[in-house]
Protein backbone atom coordinates (compact mmCIF):
# COMPACT_ATOMS: atom_id res chain seq x y z
CA UNK A 1 0.00 0.00 0.00
CA UNK A 2 2.52 2.47 1.11
CA UNK A 3 5.57 0.76 1.86
CA UNK A 4 7.31 0.15 4.90
CA UNK A 5 8.67 3.09 7.01
CA UNK A 6 11.91 3.21 9.27
CA UNK A 7 12.84 5.97 11.69
CA UNK A 8 16.17 5.98 13.11
CA UNK A 9 16.36 7.61 16.73
CA UNK A 10 19.34 8.72 18.69
CA UNK A 11 20.71 7.67 21.53
CA UNK A 12 17.64 8.15 24.21
CA UNK A 13 18.81 8.97 28.02
CA UNK A 14 17.56 6.24 30.79
CA UNK A 15 19.54 6.46 33.84
CA UNK A 16 17.40 2.95 34.79
CA UNK A 17 16.46 0.03 33.05
CA UNK A 18 12.64 -1.40 32.13
CA UNK A 19 11.48 -3.90 34.53
CA UNK A 20 8.81 -6.35 33.28
CA UNK A 21 5.80 -8.11 35.70
CA UNK A 22 5.76 -11.64 35.69
CA UNK A 23 2.48 -11.91 35.17
CA UNK A 24 1.87 -9.92 31.96
CA UNK A 25 0.78 -12.68 30.06
CA UNK A 26 -2.02 -13.85 32.51
CA UNK A 27 -3.06 -10.17 32.73
CA UNK A 28 -2.90 -9.85 28.74
CA UNK A 29 -5.42 -13.10 28.48
CA UNK A 30 -7.93 -12.07 31.45
CA UNK A 31 -8.02 -8.25 29.70
CA UNK A 32 -9.01 -9.74 26.06
CA UNK A 33 -11.97 -12.26 27.90
CA UNK A 34 -13.01 -9.16 30.07
CA UNK A 35 -13.65 -6.81 27.45
CA UNK A 36 -15.28 -9.62 24.87
CA UNK A 37 -17.71 -10.08 27.35
CA UNK A 38 -19.58 -6.87 26.44
CA UNK A 39 -21.07 -7.05 23.33
CA UNK A 40 -19.04 -4.45 21.98
CA UNK A 41 -19.49 -5.71 18.42
CA UNK A 42 -15.75 -5.73 17.87
CA UNK A 43 -14.23 -6.79 14.40
CA UNK A 44 -11.06 -9.32 13.93
CA UNK A 45 -9.47 -6.29 13.41
CA UNK A 46 -10.43 -4.24 16.22
CA UNK A 47 -9.67 -7.44 18.70
CA UNK A 48 -6.50 -7.70 16.77
CA UNK A 49 -5.45 -4.16 17.77
CA UNK A 50 -6.40 -4.44 21.22
CA UNK A 51 -4.23 -7.15 21.57
CA UNK A 52 -1.35 -5.77 19.49
CA UNK A 53 -1.78 -2.59 21.40
CA UNK A 54 0.10 -4.89 24.87
CA UNK A 55 -1.59 -3.36 27.59
CA UNK A 56 -0.03 -5.71 29.60
CA UNK A 57 3.25 -4.59 29.21
CA UNK A 58 2.52 -0.78 29.51
CA UNK A 59 1.59 -1.60 33.11
CA UNK A 60 3.22 -4.27 33.60
CA UNK A 61 6.63 -1.83 33.20
CA UNK A 62 5.23 0.76 35.29
CA UNK A 63 4.11 -1.64 38.12
CA UNK A 64 6.40 -4.16 38.24
CA UNK A 65 5.61 -5.78 41.19
CA UNK A 66 1.97 -4.84 41.79
CA UNK A 67 -0.72 -8.28 42.86
CA UNK A 68 -2.11 -9.17 39.52
CA UNK A 69 -5.14 -9.03 40.34
CA UNK A 70 -5.17 -5.60 41.65
CA UNK A 71 -3.43 -4.65 38.53
CA UNK A 72 -5.81 -6.35 36.17
CA UNK A 73 -7.91 -2.95 36.49
CA UNK A 74 -5.67 -0.91 35.30
CA UNK A 75 -5.01 -3.07 32.55
CA UNK A 76 -8.57 -3.57 31.82
CA UNK A 77 -8.94 0.28 31.66
CA UNK A 78 -6.01 0.45 29.47
CA UNK A 79 -8.00 -1.71 26.80
CA UNK A 80 -11.17 0.18 27.36
CA UNK A 81 -9.89 3.84 26.31
CA UNK A 82 -7.33 3.06 24.01
CA UNK A 83 -10.60 1.42 21.93
CA UNK A 84 -11.75 5.03 22.80
CA UNK A 85 -8.96 6.47 21.46
CA UNK A 86 -8.28 4.74 18.42
CA UNK A 87 -12.69 4.50 17.44
CA UNK A 88 -13.44 8.08 18.87
CA UNK A 89 -10.24 10.66 18.31
CA UNK A 90 -8.41 9.83 15.82
CA UNK A 91 -9.98 8.17 12.83
CA UNK A 92 -13.05 9.01 10.87
CA UNK A 93 -13.48 13.27 9.67
CA UNK A 94 -13.24 15.49 12.78
CA UNK A 95 -16.31 16.95 12.17
CA UNK A 96 -18.37 14.19 12.35
CA UNK A 97 -16.90 12.81 15.24
CA UNK A 98 -16.76 15.66 17.41
CA UNK A 99 -20.34 15.61 19.03
CA UNK A 100 -20.33 12.25 19.29
CA UNK A 101 -17.27 11.97 21.10
CA UNK A 102 -18.04 15.17 23.57
CA UNK A 103 -21.14 13.49 24.54
CA UNK A 104 -19.68 10.21 25.29
CA UNK A 105 -16.40 11.86 27.11
CA UNK A 106 -18.21 13.58 29.41
CA UNK A 107 -20.76 10.49 29.92
CA UNK A 108 -17.41 8.39 30.81
CA UNK A 109 -15.95 10.82 33.17
CA UNK A 110 -19.53 11.15 35.52
CA UNK A 111 -19.32 7.27 35.11
CA UNK A 112 -16.39 7.34 36.58
CA UNK A 113 -16.77 9.24 39.54
CA UNK A 114 -20.57 7.89 39.85
CA UNK A 115 -21.01 4.31 38.41
CA UNK A 116 -24.49 4.48 39.99
CA UNK A 117 -25.65 7.15 37.43
CA UNK A 118 -29.10 6.16 35.84
CA UNK A 119 -28.62 4.64 32.08
CA UNK A 120 -30.87 7.26 29.66
CA UNK A 121 -30.56 4.86 27.20
CA UNK A 122 -28.27 6.87 25.00
CA UNK A 123 -24.75 6.66 25.20
CA UNK A 124 -22.05 4.13 24.00
CA UNK A 125 -21.99 0.78 24.34
CA UNK A 126 -18.39 1.74 25.95
CA UNK A 127 -20.27 2.77 29.30
CA UNK A 128 -21.12 -0.78 29.84
CA UNK A 129 -17.22 -1.46 30.77
CA UNK A 130 -16.63 2.14 31.91
CA UNK A 131 -19.06 1.63 34.76
CA UNK A 132 -17.57 -2.06 35.29
CA UNK A 133 -13.95 -0.48 35.91
CA UNK A 134 -15.88 2.06 38.02
CA UNK A 135 -17.54 -0.25 40.65
CA UNK A 136 -14.44 -2.41 40.68
CA UNK A 137 -12.00 0.41 41.33
CA UNK A 138 -14.42 1.90 44.45
CA UNK A 139 -13.80 -1.17 45.92
CA UNK A 140 -10.20 -0.06 47.02
CA UNK A 141 -10.39 3.85 45.87
CA UNK A 142 -10.94 6.47 48.53
CA UNK A 143 -13.21 9.51 47.63
CA UNK A 144 -10.08 11.31 47.08
CA UNK A 145 -8.67 8.93 44.37
CA UNK A 146 -12.39 8.47 42.20
CA UNK A 147 -12.54 12.23 42.29
CA UNK A 148 -8.93 12.62 40.96
CA UNK A 149 -9.50 9.70 38.42
CA UNK A 150 -12.80 11.59 37.42
CA UNK A 151 -10.85 14.66 37.16
CA UNK A 152 -8.06 13.62 35.44
CA UNK A 153 -10.38 12.07 32.75
CA UNK A 154 -11.75 15.17 32.32
CA UNK A 155 -8.37 17.08 31.87
CA UNK A 156 -7.53 14.02 29.08
CA UNK A 157 -10.91 15.13 27.22
CA UNK A 158 -10.24 18.74 27.14
CA UNK A 159 -7.35 18.06 25.71
CA UNK A 160 -8.42 16.02 23.01
CA UNK A 161 -10.78 18.52 22.18
CA UNK A 162 -7.99 21.44 21.73
CA UNK A 163 -6.14 18.81 19.70
CA UNK A 164 -8.81 18.23 17.36
CA UNK A 165 -9.60 21.46 17.19
CA UNK A 166 -6.16 21.98 15.43
CA UNK A 167 -6.74 18.82 13.16
CA UNK A 168 -10.01 20.53 11.68
CA UNK A 169 -8.20 23.85 11.05
CA UNK A 170 -5.55 21.65 9.37
CA UNK A 171 -2.96 24.09 11.85
CA UNK A 172 0.16 23.51 13.77
CA UNK A 173 0.39 24.03 17.55
CA UNK A 174 3.02 26.56 18.51
CA UNK A 175 5.67 24.18 20.98
CA UNK A 176 5.18 26.32 23.80
CA UNK A 177 1.81 25.47 23.88
CA UNK A 178 2.19 21.95 22.87
CA UNK A 179 5.17 21.24 25.54
CA UNK A 180 2.14 22.06 28.24
CA UNK A 181 -1.18 20.76 27.20
CA UNK A 182 1.08 17.15 25.65
CA UNK A 183 0.67 15.38 29.14
CA UNK A 184 -2.88 15.87 29.07
CA UNK A 185 -3.41 14.69 25.43
CA UNK A 186 -1.37 11.68 26.16
CA UNK A 187 -4.12 10.93 29.56
CA UNK A 188 -1.05 11.06 31.81
CA UNK A 189 -2.70 12.19 35.04
CA UNK A 190 -5.77 9.22 34.62
CA UNK A 191 -2.64 6.55 33.83
CA UNK A 192 -1.39 7.76 37.57
CA UNK A 193 -4.59 7.82 38.71
CA UNK A 194 -5.34 4.01 38.32
CA UNK A 195 -2.02 3.35 39.52
CA UNK A 196 -2.68 5.23 42.57
CA UNK A 197 -5.92 3.34 42.50
CA UNK A 198 -4.20 0.08 42.48
CA UNK A 199 -1.50 0.88 44.98
CA UNK A 200 -4.33 1.34 47.74
CA UNK A 201 -2.48 4.03 49.33
CA UNK A 202 -3.94 7.99 48.70
CA UNK A 203 -1.11 10.46 48.55
CA UNK A 204 -1.60 13.08 50.58
CA UNK A 205 -2.75 16.15 48.81
CA UNK A 206 -0.10 18.43 50.56
CA UNK A 207 2.94 15.91 49.15
CA UNK A 208 0.93 15.97 45.73
CA UNK A 209 0.09 19.19 45.46
CA UNK A 210 3.60 20.66 46.14
CA UNK A 211 5.36 22.19 43.07
CA UNK A 212 8.48 19.90 43.56
CA UNK A 213 5.63 16.97 43.20
CA UNK A 214 3.79 18.77 40.49
CA UNK A 215 6.95 19.96 38.60
CA UNK A 216 8.12 15.93 38.72
CA UNK A 217 4.75 14.80 37.46
CA UNK A 218 4.53 17.05 34.73
CA UNK A 219 8.05 16.40 33.84
CA UNK A 220 7.53 12.41 33.25
CA UNK A 221 4.31 12.78 31.93
CA UNK A 222 5.30 14.95 29.73
CA UNK A 223 8.42 13.15 28.95
CA UNK A 224 6.83 9.97 28.31
CA UNK A 225 4.22 11.70 25.71
CA UNK A 226 7.31 12.98 23.81
CA UNK A 227 8.45 9.59 23.30
CA UNK A 228 4.95 8.42 22.02
CA UNK A 229 5.74 11.37 19.64
CA UNK A 230 9.23 9.71 18.64
CA UNK A 231 8.12 5.97 18.48
CA UNK A 232 4.57 6.90 16.48
CA UNK A 233 6.18 9.00 14.05
CA UNK A 234 6.99 6.42 11.67
CA UNK A 235 3.18 5.22 11.71
CA UNK A 236 2.23 8.71 11.22
CA UNK A 237 4.42 8.65 8.04
CA UNK A 238 3.12 5.90 6.69
CA UNK A 239 -0.27 6.74 7.02
CA UNK A 240 0.10 10.06 5.32
CA UNK A 241 2.00 8.33 2.67
CA UNK A 242 -0.97 5.98 1.92
CA UNK A 243 -3.70 8.71 2.32
CA UNK A 244 -1.08 11.45 0.23
CA UNK A 245 -1.24 13.89 2.64
CA UNK A 246 1.15 15.65 4.83
CA UNK A 247 1.71 14.14 8.17
CA UNK A 248 -0.12 15.39 10.99
CA UNK A 249 1.29 18.73 12.81
CA UNK A 250 0.26 17.22 16.30
CA UNK A 251 3.76 15.53 17.12
CA UNK A 252 6.91 16.85 18.54
CA UNK A 253 8.65 16.18 15.62
CA UNK A 254 6.61 18.01 13.15
CA UNK A 255 6.32 20.50 15.44
CA UNK A 256 9.79 21.24 15.68
CA UNK A 257 10.38 20.86 11.64
CA UNK A 258 7.89 23.30 11.03
CA UNK A 259 8.68 25.83 13.64
CA UNK A 260 12.78 25.58 13.42
CA UNK A 261 12.69 24.82 9.43
CA UNK A 262 14.50 21.47 9.96
CA UNK A 263 14.63 18.62 7.99
CA UNK A 264 12.97 15.01 9.57
CA UNK A 265 15.96 13.78 10.65
CA UNK A 266 17.32 16.73 12.43
CA UNK A 267 14.03 17.73 14.10
CA UNK A 268 14.03 13.84 15.55
CA UNK A 269 17.58 14.81 16.71
CA UNK A 270 16.63 17.69 18.42
CA UNK A 271 13.04 16.32 19.83
CA UNK A 272 15.18 13.40 21.50
CA UNK A 273 17.91 16.12 22.77
CA UNK A 274 15.13 18.04 24.65
CA UNK A 275 13.62 14.24 26.13
CA UNK A 276 17.12 13.81 27.56
CA UNK A 277 17.17 17.33 29.21
CA UNK A 278 13.60 16.23 31.04
CA UNK A 279 14.62 13.27 31.52
CA UNK A 280 17.70 14.46 33.26
CA UNK A 281 15.90 17.28 35.45
CA UNK A 282 13.28 14.68 36.40
CA UNK A 283 16.16 12.45 38.04
CA UNK A 284 17.61 15.83 40.11
CA UNK A 285 13.97 16.61 41.37
CA UNK A 286 13.55 12.71 42.48
CA UNK A 287 17.18 13.44 44.27
CA UNK A 288 15.24 16.30 46.17
CA UNK A 289 11.60 14.99 46.73
CA UNK A 290 12.14 11.46 48.03
CA UNK A 291 14.30 11.99 50.94
CA UNK A 292 11.08 13.94 52.59
CA UNK A 293 8.18 12.05 50.72
CA UNK A 294 6.18 9.32 52.92
CA UNK A 295 5.69 6.04 51.45
CA UNK A 296 2.40 6.57 49.29
CA UNK A 297 4.39 9.36 47.42
CA UNK A 298 7.98 7.35 46.98
CA UNK A 299 5.33 4.93 45.59
CA UNK A 300 4.05 7.28 43.52
CA UNK A 301 7.45 8.82 42.39
CA UNK A 302 8.46 5.01 41.80
CA UNK A 303 5.83 4.45 39.17
CA UNK A 304 6.53 7.80 37.54
CA UNK A 305 10.90 7.03 37.56
CA UNK A 306 9.17 3.24 35.88
CA UNK A 307 7.27 4.91 33.58
CA UNK A 308 10.39 6.46 31.11
CA UNK A 309 12.20 3.66 30.73
CA UNK A 310 9.01 1.42 30.39
CA UNK A 311 7.28 3.05 28.59
CA UNK A 312 9.77 3.98 25.50
CA UNK A 313 10.66 -0.02 25.64
CA UNK A 314 7.09 -0.73 25.40
CA UNK A 315 6.24 2.01 22.56
CA UNK A 316 8.87 0.08 20.56
CA UNK A 317 7.67 -3.28 20.94
CA UNK A 318 4.29 -2.32 20.53
CA UNK A 319 1.98 -3.30 17.17
CA UNK A 320 0.30 -0.19 17.71
CA UNK A 321 3.08 1.45 16.35
CA UNK A 322 4.37 -1.07 14.12
CA UNK A 323 0.69 -2.29 12.36
CA UNK A 324 -0.11 1.69 11.68
CA UNK A 325 -3.45 0.49 10.30
CA UNK A 326 -4.41 -3.03 12.00
CA UNK A 327 -3.91 -4.48 8.70
CA UNK A 328 -0.15 -4.54 7.48
CA UNK A 329 2.28 -5.94 10.53
CA UNK A 330 5.63 -4.89 10.26
CA UNK A 331 5.01 -1.89 8.12
CA UNK A 332 6.89 0.45 10.88
CA UNK A 333 10.35 0.04 12.61
CA UNK A 334 11.86 2.57 14.72
CA UNK A 335 15.47 1.53 15.66
CA UNK A 336 16.32 3.05 19.00
CA UNK A 337 18.97 2.84 21.91
CA UNK A 338 19.56 3.86 25.35
CA UNK A 339 22.12 5.29 27.35
CA UNK A 340 22.97 5.82 31.13
CA UNK A 341 25.34 9.12 29.96
CA UNK A 342 23.35 12.06 30.88
CA UNK A 343 23.30 14.24 27.84
CA UNK A 344 25.76 17.41 26.94
CA UNK A 345 23.50 20.23 27.69
CA UNK A 346 21.02 19.97 31.04
CA UNK A 347 20.00 23.62 30.64
CA UNK A 348 16.19 24.37 30.97
CA UNK A 349 14.87 24.14 27.08
CA UNK A 350 14.30 27.68 25.97
CA UNK A 351 10.21 27.05 26.52
CA UNK A 352 8.62 29.58 28.40
CA UNK A 353 5.32 27.50 29.47
CA UNK A 354 7.63 24.66 30.90
CA UNK A 355 10.74 26.33 32.28
CA UNK A 356 9.26 26.08 36.09
CA UNK A 357 10.24 22.93 36.49
CA UNK A 358 13.26 24.16 37.00
CA UNK A 359 12.13 26.78 39.49
CA UNK A 360 11.11 23.87 42.67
Amino acid sequence: MSGEVTVELPPRYHPSPAVRHPDEAVLARRTAEWITGFGLALSPRQLDRMRGNDCAGFYGRIMPQAPADRLQLAVDWCTVMFHFDDVHCDEGPTDRRLGPLTDLATRIARVLERPGTPRDGLGDALLAPVRDLAHRAGRWATPTQVRRCADAHRAWFLAVLWEIGHRAAGSTPALNDYAHLRHHTAAGAATLAWAEIVDGEEVPDRELSAPAVRALTELALTTAAFDDDLFSYGKELWIARAEGTPPPGLSLVEILRREHHLDRQDAIGRAVDLANRLTFRFAQLCDQVLPRASAPLRAYVDHLTRLLPGNFEWGLRADRYRNPDGRHPGAVTTTASTTTTPPADTSPPPIPSIRWWWDP
